[in-house]
C-alpha cells in the first residue's frame, strides 16, 4: 500500500521512459504512475465484460492519496453495477455540455465566427446576437430551446414597425440564420437533437422589393436646382451632386477614398466590400464629377476618405444623402438610391447601349466571370454615357424643365464632339511635344524649329 510519505519520495528511476512510466500499487486497482518527467498521475485499472480497462483520476498532489481511493472505489461501484466507467464519464460530460446556457455556447460560437469571416461580417452578427439573441434566451439553457423561443425572438423583431408599418423583415430571416447555425453546430456536435429553426424562416416570406423612391422626371429639374441651391454644408450638397452624376450606390458614394481617384485616366475604381456583395467596378468620371472631386480635395484632400465628416473624423453615415433631400422637402419622394433608377430609365430612353448601361449600374453578379475580369468593358461608351447624363442633367437644371430626350441627346452630341475635337489638338499637340523632349530635343530647339 501507499503513504503519503512514500509518494512524496517518489522520482523516476533509471528504468523509467517517457513510454513507460514507473508504476507503483496501493490496492483495489489504484495505481500511481511516476513518469520521467517526474509528475505522478492517478490510475484506477479494472475488468469490464472480461477486457482490462483503466482510467485516469487526475493528477497527485491535486488529488490526494485519501480522494483517489474515494475516486477508485466510485469506479468499482460503477464496474459491480454494470456500468462502464468510462462511458459514464463521456455520458456526464455531455450532460455538463448540454445543462450549458444558450447564450454561453452562442458567445463560443461568436468567438469562433471571428476568426473565418470577414470583419464587417462578424461585427454584424455581433451586433444582431447582442439586440435581439441573447435578451431573448437569457437564462435558457441549450438543451431546453423550444421552437418557440426561436419564433419569439423573431416576432420581437418584426415588432419594430417603421413610419410605414412595414417589418425589418430582412432582419428577421438573417437573424433566424443567425440562431439557426448555432443550434445546427450543437446538432452536430451532438449537445441536441433538434434545430429548432427549421422551417422558421417560412412563417417570415421574403418582402417584395420595393424601388427606391424617386421623382418624376418632371421633378428632376426642380430637385436638382434645390441640390444646387443647398445651404447645408458643401461636403453634402457635393455629395448629392455627385449622387445624381455619377448614380453610384450610397454606400459607394461613402467608402470612397481618395487613392481610389485615377485623375489622369478620370477614373473611380470603386473597391469596397459591401455586405451583400464585393463591388469592384470601374466609373468613367465626367466634367462635372471631376469638378465636384476637385472642390471636395480642398476640404478632405487630407484625409483617407473623399467624403469625410471632419467633425465626427469618419466618413459620413448612411443616411447623410437622405437626411439633405428630406430638408430640401423630398421626404418620402427621393431617395439616394433613387438617382439610379432615374438614371437608369432615362439613360435607355435617351437611347444608349443597355449592356453599357447595365455594366456602368454594377449589376453583374458577384459569381459572374466577367464581373471579376472585365470591370473595364465598355469603357467607351460607358465614358460618353456618364459625360451624356451629367450634360443632360445640367440642362435640366439649367432650363429648368424638360426637354425632349431628341432635342436634348442631338444638343449634348454637338457639345460632345465640339469638346472631343478640342480636347484631340491638344492632346496630339502635347504628346508630340512630349515626345520630341524625350529625343533630348530643348525647348529653344523646338521654338528654332516653328521659326523656320
Amino acid at each position: 500500500m501507499l503513504s503519503d510519505a512514500k509518494i512524496r519520495k517518489l522520482k523516476p528511476t533509471d528504468n523509467c521512459t517517457p513510454a513507460r512510466p514507473d508504476k507503483y500499487s496501493d490496492q483495489h486497482g489504484l495505481q500511481l504512475l511516476v513518469r520521467s518527467s517526474g509528475t505522478k498521475t492517478w490510475i484506477s485499472a479494472y475488468r469490464f465484460d472480461g477486457k482490462q480497462q483503466k482510467t485516469t483520476l487526475g493528477a497527485y498532489p491535486q488529488i490526494s492519496l485519501a480522494e483517489a481511493r474515494i475516486a477508485n472505489s466510485d469506479i468499482k461501484a460503477l464496474v459491480t453495477s454494470g456500468i462502464n466507467p468510462k462511458n459514464k464519464k463521456r455520458q456526464d460530460k455531455l450532460a455538463n455540455e448540454q445543462a450549458k446556457m444558450f447564450n454561453d455556447y452562442a458567445l463560443e460560437w461568436l468567438d469562433e465566427r471571428e476568426r473565418n469571416v470577414k470583419p464587417r461580417t462578424y461585427q454584424q452578427d455581433y451586433n444582431r446576437m447582442h439586440k435581439d439573441v441573447l435578451p431573448r434566451f437569457e437564462g435558457i439553457t441549450l438543451k431546453d430551446v423550444k421552437f418557440e423561443d426561436c419564433k419569439f425572438m423573431a416576432d420581437q423583431i418584426e415588432s419594430r414597425t417603421n413610419n410605414e408599418g412595414s417589418s425589418p423583415r430582412e432582419v428577421t430571416r438573417r437573424t433566424i440564420d443567425l440562431v439557426g447555425n448555432i443550434l445546427r453546430r450543437a446538432k452536430r456536435e451532438r449537445l441536441i437533437e433538434i434545430n429548432h429553426t427549421e422551417g422558421l424562416k417560412e412563417l417570415y416570406p421574403k418582402a417584395k422589393t420595393k424601388h427606391m423612391k424617386h421623382v418624376e422626371l418632371s421633378e428632376l429639374p426642380k430637385l436638382l436646382q434645390d441640390i444646387e441651391g443647398y445651404h447645408g454644408h458643401d461636403q453634402t450638397r457635393l455629395g448629392m451632386k455627385f449622387l445624381a452624376y455619377s448614380f453610384c450606390r450610397t454606400i459607394e458614394l461613402r467608402m470612397m477614398k481618395w487613392e481610389h481617384i485615377d485623375f489622369p485616366n478620370r477614373l473611380w475604381r470603386v473597391d469596397i466590400d459591401n455586405l451583400k456583395i464585393a463591388r469592384k467596378h470601374v466609373v468613367p468620371l465626367s466634367d462635372q464629377m471631376l469638378a465636384v472631386l476637385k472642390e471636395m480635395k480642398s476640404i478632405t484632400g487630407q484625409y483617407e476618405y473623399v467624403f469625410y465628416h471632419t467633425g465626427m473624423h469618419q466618413p459620413y453615415s448612411e443616411e447623410f444623402i437622405n437626411n439633405a433631400l428630406d430638408i430640401l422637402g423630398y421626404a418620402g419622394k427621393q431617395t439616394g438610391h433613387g438617382f439610379r433608377h432615374i438614371a437608369s430609365t432615362n439613360l435607355n430612353e435617351l437611347g444608349y447601349m443597355g449592356d453599357a448601361i447595365e455594366k456602368q449600374m454594377a449589376h453583374d453578379k458577384k459569381s459572374s466571370i466577367r464581373a471579376v475580369y472585365n470591370h473595364a468593358q465598355h469603357l467607351e461608351e460607358r465614358r460618353k454615357i456618364m459625360q451624356v447624363w451629367a450634360d443632360f442633367l445640367d440642362l435640366l437644371r439649367d432650363k429648368g424643365e424638360v426637354v425632349d430626350f431628341q432635342t436634348a441627346r442631338q444638343q449634348i452630341e454637338k457639345s460632345l464632339n465640339s469638346k472631343h475635337s478640342s480636347s484631340l489638338h491638344s492632346a496630339d499637340t502635347q504628346e508630340l511635344v512630349e515626345v520630341l523632349r524625350n529625343k533630348g530635343i530643348t525647348m529653344d530647339d523646338l521654338k528654332n524649329m516653328l521659326k523656320n
